[in-house]
């Protein structure tokens, strides 16, 4: 199965490999987003259905990685500050609670390249459910 990286355009790119996957995340961290920023939503997974959603802010080194099949979330840190992200040309700017955006970009980096090179969701991290709905 091929697995896509999407960005905030929905633009597929497929990833044939975990190095391949971490090349273009980083690509697409950098992108300046159309309200001068770096924060933008990003998924991953086959084509009829992603299963991570990364929701990041280089500039505040925070990531909200979700995994969309159970709807449970990775924490690593403590909840600091919520992130604003570029979400889609239709969503526009999203507020990602401090209760979410608890993965340094780093950690968010690994967890696409784990789920790239096994097609599971990443046993390195740590996952909780969402206790409220929250963007």
């Amino acid at each position: 199965m091929t697995l896509l990286l999407r960005d905030y355009h929905g633009h597929p790119y497929p990833l044939a490999s975990a190095d391949e996957a971490g090349r273009r995340f980083d690509e697409q961290i950098e992108a300046i987003m159309p309200h001068g920023g770096c924060g933008q939503t990003m998924t991953i997974g086959p084509a009829d259905q992603p299963a991570l959603r990364i929701d990041i802010d280089i500039d505040a080194d925070r990531a909200a990685v979700r995994w969309l099949p159970d709807g449970t979330y990775a924490v690593g840190l403590d909840p600091d500050t919520p992130i604003t992200v570029y979400e889609s040309p239709d969503a526009g700017l999203v507020d990602i609670s401090a209760d979410l955006a608890r993965m340094t970009v780093a950690a968010a980096r690994d967890a696409v390249m784990e789920y790239v090179a096994t097609e599971q969701r990443p046993a390195s991290l740590s996952w909780e459910h969402e206790k409220h709905a929250a963007s």
